[in-house]
């Protein structure tokens, strides 16, 4: 790890400056999910179980597909503390996951997914400046000295032995898509739309990353068909993925509410004036005569 990596050093302890940014991109997803969720009346404690499922399904996801594109061996799977982590796979297990918490919990998936949407992009869009510092997410190396800039340009591995080497930092561009997806997102979860705006902003998420995927370079980009990497692979399988749940729900028959018949009004019973029975008169004995 190179000290420009190092948030905090005591001793045998070092704090990497990307582990920072990961941690302050979850902490960031978190509080803006609880605000929108807040204001959508959804169940309160959503978004802290959306990171307790997420989280560890995207840990499994991230390291599988990162095993399965040749960057790590399998058996170094379980073995974090070995760089490696598959963005694409990870997202694609996190969804799973909560997508699976959500059919248990037995909530609104399309009313739960719209408002984790902002808080998913915001978190991203912090989270990817953990790339800055580990120098990662680059495109190639810039040659004319007056592209040398931030945030055209930024710091390579090799920058910190030659003093000269920089690379187009792609990783910026990753963050500006996911800042205005988070803003989109946002902005469409002013009304309630029943899984729209996660359908919008995932969409228009895969199809930029599978774009920028092209211009990042480096020996973590394999190429394994032709001139397509293992990341866009694994994209577009997403992109056609939904786009396939997209079309089989449409042609899904609508629920149409059962029409109740309208009650019948009975009609209220009309109170008989009860007749009180005559008074029987009863015969007065007249007195017998008294003989004298």
């Amino acid at each position: 790890m190179n000290s420009f990596n190092v948030a905090l050093n005591c001793g045998s302890f070092l704090l990497p400056w990307n582990a920072v940014m990961l941690a302050l991109g979850i902490l960031t997803a978190v509080i803006v999910s609880e605000i929108v969720i807040k204001k959508r009346g959804l169940y309160k404690d959503l978004a802290l179980d959306a990171c307790i499922v997420g989280i560890p399904c995207g840990i499994v996801g991230g390291r599988l597909f990162s095993a399965l594109s040749g960057k790590i061996a399998f058996a170094s799977i379980v073995d974090l503390t070995k760089t490696g982590m598959n963005l694409p796979g990870a997202l694609l297990f996190a969804a799973i996951g909560i997508l699976i918490y959500l059919r248990i919990k037995k909530l609104e998936r399309g009313a739960v997914i719209d408002a984790l949407m902002p808080g998913a992009f915001f978190g991203l869009a912090v989270g990817r400046w953990s790339d800055f510092f580990l120098c990662d997410g680059l495109g190639p190396v810039v040659t004319a000295n007056a592209q040398k800039f931030f945030p055209l340009a930024t710091f390579t591995n090799a920058y910190f032995a030659d003093h000269q080497t920089v690379a187009y930092a792609v990783f910026f561009l990753d963050f500006l898509v996911c800042l205005l997806l988070g803003a989109i997102a946002l902005l469409m979860n002013r009304r309630k739309r029943g899984g729209k705006t996660a359908q919008v902003t995932i969409l228009l998420y895969l199809v930029a990353e599978f774009v920028l995927e092209w211009l990042r370079d480096g020996e973590a980009r394999q190429i394994v068909f032709g001139q397509m990497r293992f990341n866009q692979l694994v994209l577009l399988g997403m992109l056609f993925l939904l786009i396939g749940i997209l079309l089989f729900s449409k042609k899904q028959p609508q629920p149409v509410a059962a029409e109740q018949p309208e009650p019948v009004e009975e009609p209220e019973p009309v109170e008989e004036p009860i007749e009180e029975p005559e008074p029987v008169e009863e015969p007065v004995e007249e007195p017998e005569p008294v003989e004298a």
